[in-house]
């Protein structure tokens, strides 16, 4: 049984749905369901109109904890900084240039690209988290010399895959991105050291 949420209420949208539709898809592809309880399930997905009810959908699966990710916790005491919430669903969102980078990005997409440039940017403290729940997409990420990219926590499935051409930084001392979350059905995360 899923624990009580103080968002059980709130109501979902197409961009939770499709989530939840991605986090099936993974589930499926990984044997947890086979194709009857997966159809029965997405049907259960288009239907639902509260996140109680999409929790509902997932709660025997491991992947039930990415439906509704929790942002980062900020490394430092500061200013609170709200998460960076980028939508990519059959578009592309793009940050680049001189931008403020908070201590957590939620990037979503389903056919679409998430650009992130972060040579220029200024992070707002040590580190950045940038929680993924991408589907068919493609995510790019360009650094600068001095940062840390680490992908150790991200799940990949349904023939994804990390293509680091970055390696390791070439000076100390840059910020850290930590790419966390999930990439499934065919997507692509690369990532350059420009």
């Amino acid at each position: 049984m899923v624990d009580r949420h103080s968002d059980d209420d709130l109501r979902v949208g197409n961009p939770e749905r499709e989530r939840a539709i991605a986090l099936l898809n993974d589930s499926f592809a990984s044997g947890y369901l086979e194709i009857a309880e997966f159809e029965d399930r997405s049907g259960l997905v288009y239907a639902a109109k509260t996140r109680r009810e999409l929790r509902k959908v997932l709660e025997d699966l491991p992947s039930a904890t990415m439906l509704f990710p929790t942002p980062a916790v900020a490394a430092s005491a500061g200013p609170a900084y709200e998460p960076l919430h980028l939508d990519a669903d059959w578009s592309e969102v793009r940050r680049k240039g001189v931008w403020e980078v908070p201590p957590s990005i939620v990037a979503t997409a389903s056919v679409g690209t998430v650009d992130l440039d972060f040579t220029a940017a200024r992070f707002t403290g040590p580190s950045t988290s940038v929680q993924l729940q991408v589907s068919v997409s493609t995510v790019k990420v360009r650094v600068g010399p001095d940062h840390e990219v680490r992908y150790t926590d991200l799940h990949l499935s349904g023939w994804s895959k990390v293509k680091d051409k970055a390696g390791a930084p070439t000076r100390p001392g840059g910020a850290v991105i930590e790419l966390i979350g999930a990439a499934s059905g065919m997507s692509s995360v690369n990532i350059r050291r420009t």
